[in-house]
């Protein structure tokens, strides 16, 4: 099924709008499941006209069997009385059951639709965007859509026809009567549509406070090492009560008019049965012939009265979780219109089929923020196929931000990053970021495991390679990672939540074998082991040293034994580069590299001999 997204998108505009055309952009999702969506429509019909026929039973009853002593035109008339009451419970109960189900599987298609949207899309949204909020947005506002299909929009449109096909019933018995009965419809809608264009501001206040107090606590818990550590505890929840309280005035506001609403529409209902009596009750004195007005009569008004205020009352109810609904929508669509990363087409070739890894850069600019300054700031440099190239400077003179380019995490770079491939050189800026990524992998400092096995945690659930345990684990022997992870018991072992059950090197070892088991064209270290621990520095450097054969890399501030061994070291500072030769000419030229050499590298070289964990330079 292609996307629903993709074919209403740009349909309607903004997500800002009125109720109807947030819920109509909406419907391409509810289509897919339109067979029970039709087959809870089919039942409205029904559903309305049992509800007309019941009071003409009872006049019926009442004007001609009751009147006449006709025993068994009333028995019937009661059995016909029975039947339509249980066609509409019937019809009530399928309708019921459709959409309901149409509305959970709608729901669903929406909840993975956004969860693969959000997952497309680039780092600076990230940059923007608190967790948190992508939390509420994926749960609570998709939760609240659900009530609305079961039994909000479609559930109105039976109470449409419900009070339609009442009111032509009313008309044919009786249009004096009719009348009267609606001389407070225009109240009726004055404060209809006063309550619910409030009621709908008031929601959207009500889901931006609650996403802004589910951001905050997951920070919060995130960090709540730092809190303990530093008796922060009571000032978070005071922060925590503060943002509850907007959610709670809020909630509080909404409710009083959902109250407020709820309860005037009940008091309109009784002024017009007493309005009906009134003005009736003098006809039923008058000859029949002469007035029209019977007692039967006057039942069935009362008795379509009741029920025509029925829908209309409920309809404060509906009226509230639709603008819940619609609030959620907004949010939602405003998710859904980010734009997301390219992607490969399906059968598209690989522009960088048969690379080797050759690399031009030419005056190379970047910055975070349109018409902020720029961190890179005309960088140059070559990497040849199989070349190990490394990169080291003080904290912020880019380095990092290099490595991001590389690998399309951020666009919107100026000048020039081409790939050398056999068909000719490819701008990285030209090439889709899943496709590169094929051909370059980063392995990060701060490594990230999910709560799962090792063998998920180097697989991924890639297919092909989750299939091959062999596979996973000759990239674990790659890396010398394989001996530890046997001795927890094997690819199931399970990691823990960011692995907390592993060491900072046994965890650094299984970004490693990520990338091994993927065997990438460009590898990217960034200062990926400056948080190992001692007792696993000689594995990780082997890992490394297995890892750089035969491939092209790019290590971002690393140790003395790979940057040493680099081909070319490129000194960066302040987005510049202001050096860039081996160690040894560097060194002896006695410029900024023989400065943080002396600062942090050679410390190291004086500390391996000892096993001391030894510093890195600054990053």
């Amino acid at each position: 099924m292609a996307d629903p997204k993709t074919r209403s998108k740009g349909r309607d505009g903004a997500p800002q709008g009125s109720t109807w055309a947030a819920l109509r952009r909406f419907w391409p999702y509810a289509l897919a499941h339109k067979r029970w969506l039709w087959l809870g429509m089919w039942m409205i019909p029904v559903v309305a006209a049992m509800s007309a026929l019941r009071p003409l039973l009872v006049k019926q009853a009442v004007d001609t069997d009751i009147a006449h002593g006709d025993l068994i035109s009333l028995r019937v008339t009661g059995m016909l009385f029975l039947a339509a009451v249980m066609a509409e419970f019937l019809a009530t109960a399928v309708q019921v059951y459709a959409l309901s189900r149409a509305g959970h599987a709608t729901i669903t298609d929406l909840r993975r639709s956004i969860f693969g949207h959000v997952l497309k899309l680039p780092a600076r949204f990230y940059d923007k965007t608190p967790i948190g909020n992508l939390l509420a947005r994926s749960t609570s506002d998709i939760e609240a859509l659900s009530e609305t299909l079961a039994f909000g929009v479609f559930t109105i449109l039976t109470d449409i026809a419900v009070i339609l096909s009442i009111l032509a019933a009313m008309f044919f018995l009786d249009w004096r009567l009719t009348l009267v009965s609606l001389a407070a419809a225009p109240l009726l809608w004055v404060i209809v549509v006063h309550f619910s264009a409030r009621l709908r501001t008031l929601q959207l206040e009500i889901r931006r406070a609650q996403s802004v107090q589910s951001g905050y606590l997951a920070e919060q818990l995130a960090g709540v090492t730092v809190l303990q550590l530093f008796g922060r505890e009571r000032a978070a929840v005071q922060e925590f009560e503060r943002l509850g309280d907007r959610f709670l005035r809020a909630v509080k506001t909404a409710n009083w008019y959902d109250a407020g609403l709820y309860s005037v529409m009940d008091g309109v209902s009784a002024m017009c049965v007493a309005l009906l009596i009134y003005f009736a009750a003098p006809y039923l004195f008058e000859d029949v012939a002469r007035s029209g007005v019977t007692l039967g009569l006057l039942f069935a008004f009362i008795d379509y009265l009741q029920r025509v205020f029925i829908p209309i009352r409920e309809f404060s109810a509906k009226l509230a979780t639709i603008q819940r609904a619609v609030a959620s929508l907004e949010r939602i669509y405003g998710l859904i219109d980010e734009p997301p990363e390219a992607r490969l087409p399906a059968g598209a070739s690989d522009p960088l089929q048969g690379w080797s890894g050759g690399l031009q850069v030419r005056d190379l600019r970047f910055g975070y923020r349109d018409g902020g300054s720029d961190v890179l700031k005309g960088i140059d440099f070559d990497i040849a196929p199989g070349e190990v190239v490394a990169v080291v400077g003080r904290t912020g003179s880019g380095k990092t931000s290099l490595g991001r380019i590389l690998t399309r995490t951020y666009d919107g770079y100026r000048g020039s990053v081409s790939l050398q491939a056999p068909a000719g050189s490819v701008e990285v800026r030209d090439v889709v970021p899943d496709c590169l990524r094929g051909h370059v992998l980063m392995v990060q400092q701060d490594v990230f495991l999910f709560n799962d096995d090792v063998a998920f945690n180097v697989s991924l659930g890639e297919p092909g390679l989750a299939d091959e345990p062999a596979r996973i684990e000759a990239a674990l022997r790659t890396v010398q990672a394989w001996e530890f992870v046997q001795e927890r018991g094997g690819l199931s072992f399970v990691v823990g939540e960011r692995g907390r059950n592993l060491s900072a090197g046994e965890a650094q070892l299984l970004a490693f074998a990520r990338v091994a088991a993927r065997q990438p064209t460009l590898l990217i270290l960034d200062e990926a082991t400056a948080s190992v621990d001692s007792m696993t520095e000689h594995k990780v450097q082997a890992a490394i040293e297995r890892l750089l054969r035969g491939r092209s890399v790019l290590v971002i501030a690393h140790r003395l034994s790979t940057v040493r061994r680099a081909d070319k070291i490129l000194v960066l500072q302040d987005g510049v580069v202001v050096e860039q030769g081996p160690h040894e000419v560097l060194l002896a030229r006695g410029g900024v590299y023989a400065e943080l050499y002396r600062m942090g590298f050679k410390e190291e070289e004086d500390d391996g001999n000892s096993g001391a964990q030894p510093p890195v330079p600054a990053a």
